[in-house]
């Protein structure tokens, strides 16, 4: 998805462009749900495929933020930000083929899949790589690489890029609940000592629903059957959504945090889970590479893509600050929320009723999250 987003962001630059994907192309098979800020809308509007996409998105009106046996509790309204969502929810699946159709329209993008890279060798004007596509070696020659290729990347070992890695001991299990009633587009996320429950609305009585816990909490709930998980789920999130009806396919993620410490490195750039694998807890993954890629393909677009070498500083000043806000919340907040210490939990319950009282700051904080910033890329903007 970070890879084809790049790319299809890259659309009118004139740059020739090789997308090398070692995974077959199957999208029925990516349980992932994906809630994307308003920034990230505004991104795919930008590229001509938020028409698509949208036929399969359900927006978000209303944030709900609580904490399980706690009185505080953050609403967070559209209409008092002016805004017609906060956010959509999408599957997975959607996005990748919408990308994918674009791609291949397109003459100047080579599709290079299944293949995989062997060696990567960089030099002072071009970076040489070798790659396996039907079990034949082929070389290559480009002026940058972009490594897109998740948490266990090959460019990231290749080049033995440091990086910091905390493992949770948290695993996230994703499925999808049906309702007896309408979730009125509120996204509700409820903490509790040792994890949270998500559960963001999707069209017709469906919600995404992502719990995270211990990940020997997680094995536990995936050896229920249907029935049993049902009523786990109903009594560890409540009634907010009324009675659910039934529960789909469940699927497990371990999580962990992963950092490189520098994600440029001469003329290769790690962008996505490659560069920063996040908590999804405060679903600032996705939005992350979207703004990554939208200040990407504008620094690339703005310095003469068909010259010799781009300043990549420009984007790596910009990334860092990005990069910082999103690691501090999706770090911090499980850490917050599973203390059962007694002072910070009023602390943090006063807290939470503070910003819901404070509009403004409040808003300041929730277009932050959402990704209005000064100086966004423009691909970011509406």
């Amino acid at each position: 998805m970070a890879g084809a987003s790049l790319a299809a962001a890259l659309r009118d630059t004139g740059l020739q462009l090789a997308l090398i994907d070692a995974t077959p192309l199957n999208f029925h098979d990516d349980p992932r749900l994906i809630a994307l800020n308003y920034s990230s809308v505004c991104f795919f509007k930008n590229l001509r495929l938020w028409d698509t996409l949208s036929k399969y998105a359900e927006a978000i009106t209303q944030v709900h933020v609580s904490d399980r046996g706690h009185f505080g509790q953050i609403r967070i309204h559209a209409k008092e930000l002016h805004l017609e969502a906060l956010g959509y929810v999408i599957p997975a699946k959607y996005i990748n083929l919408a990308l994918n159709n674009y791609l291949q329209s397109q003459q100047h993008i080579h599709m290079l899949r299944p293949a995989s890279l062997k060696k990567i060798d960089q030099h002072a004007t071009h970076v040489d790589l070798i790659i396996s596509e039907n079990n034949e070696d082929r070389s290559c020659t480009a002026k940058y690489v972009i490594g897109a290729d998740g948490t266990h990347s090959t460019v990231r070992t290749q080049l033995n890029l440091a990086s910091e890695i905390i493992d949770y001991a948290q695993s996230a299990l994703v499925t999808v609940t049906t309702l007896q009633r309408v979730h009125n587009n509120i996204a509700y996320e409820r903490f509790h000592a040792s994890g949270a429950i998500a559960m963001l609305p999707l069209q017709g009585l469906h919600c995404a629903t992502i719990l995270t816990d211990a990940t020997g909490s997680v094995e536990n709930l995936m050896t229920l059957d249907d029935e049993n998980f049902r009523q786990y789920l109903q009594k560890a999130f409540g009634y907010r959504l009324g009675r659910f009806a039934k529960i789909d396919q469940r699927h497990v993620f371990p999580l962990r945090m992963l950092k490189v410490n520098n994600p440029v490195c001469e003329r290769v750039v790690l962008i996505g889970n490659a560069a920063h694998t996040l908590h999804p807890i405060a679903a600032q993954g996705l939005n992350l590479t979207l703004a990554e890629i939208a200040k990407l393909a504008e620094v690339i677009s703005t310095q003469n893509p068909g010259g010799t070498a781009i300043d990549l500083q420009t984007y790596r000043d910009w990334q860092i600050q990005q990069e910082s806000v999103s690691t501090r919340l999706s770090h911090s907040l499980p850490s917050l929320f599973a203390s059962d210490f007694a002072l910070l939990n009023f602390v943090r319950q006063i807290g939470m009723l503070s910003l819901d009282i404070l509009t403004p700051l409040k808003n300041r904080f929730a277009l932050q999250a959402m990704g209005k910033t000064p100086h966004s890329p423009f691909l970011l903007t509406d």
